[in-house]
């Protein structure tokens, strides 16, 4: 989402009077780019790169690197509130730029713990540009987040609808019907999951908690030893080997 904007605004910062002459479009572009790829390696740096470029007349271009250069600073509410003002009021054409904006302001929303704010974010890029898959999975966890777990799968369902092998819906539906207690929905979603990626570990530790619920503890501990087997550092062999202690009392 994050390339569509830089694609956008990339080619649209200048885009002042008619007029503008091409090397001053071309030096416009030149720097929205080199600001951008600083934002990633020397946030620190790109945020003041960005606030003289916009003293200078940067425009959007010049805000956008501002926010992605708080964003990778780890200031998410100031990157958050900017990337959302900036959805609010750009005056770029056609609405893909303001939706994908919304959508990054969402998830710096999400980085920052505002789950509220973030899913409103993410019901106006919805609105605004229509079906996103990535939005719509971005909102779903967000909803999950909050314990809304019927919304979320309103969600997922629409994204399932279009894309039914797509597996981190399937997981993060299998995960909500856990939460709410329909575990043969959830083994059923999960096991769709894992027909798709059979060695993906966080479908097989959600099948290892569900298992776990139904009774099944070896069948669970198999899971969950087999996430720890695939991928031993990661938080989803974390996680399993959490779940092994407290429901086997055998972690390896």
């Amino acid at each position: 989402m994050l390339a569509a904007i830089v694609a956008a605004l990339g080619s649209a910062t200048a885009q002042k009077p008619p007029k503008t002459a091409p090397h001053v479009v071309e030096r416009q572009v030149k720097l929205y780019a080199g600001c951008m790829s600083l934002a990633r390696s020397d946030p620190e740096k790109a945020a003041g790169v960005a606030a003289k470029w916009e003293r200078r007349g940067g425009d959007e271009g010049a805000r956008h690197c501002g926010a992605v250069a708080q964003l990778n600073r780890g200031k998410y509410v100031e990157a958050a509130e900017n990337l959302q003002f900036l959805a609010a009021t750009t005056q770029r054409p056609g609405k893909t730029i303001k939706a994908n904006l919304f959508a990054q302001a969402a998830q710096a929303w999400m980085i920052a713990g505002n789950l509220e704010r973030a899913i409103r974010a993410q019901s106006r890029a919805l609105e605004i540009g229509g079906f996103n898959v990535e939005v719509l999975v971005d909102r779903a966890i967000a909803r999950g987040g909050l314990g809304d777990y019927w919304t979320a799968i309103d969600d997922l369902n629409d994204v399932i609808d279009r894309e039914v092998g797509h597996v981190q819906a399937l997981i993060l539906r299998a995960t909500a019907w856990r939460k709410l207690k329909n575990l043969d929905l959830a083994l059923d979603d999960i096991t769709r999951a894992l027909a798709v990626a059979p060695s993906g570990i966080d479908a097989l530790l959600e099948r290892g908690n569900i298992y776990a619920l139904r009774g099944e503890l070896t069948k669970a501990a198999g899971d969950w030893r087999d996430v720890i087997r695939l991928s031993p550092n990661s938080i989803a062999a974390e996680a399993a080997r959490g779940n092994l202690t407290k429901n086997t009392k055998q972690a390896p």
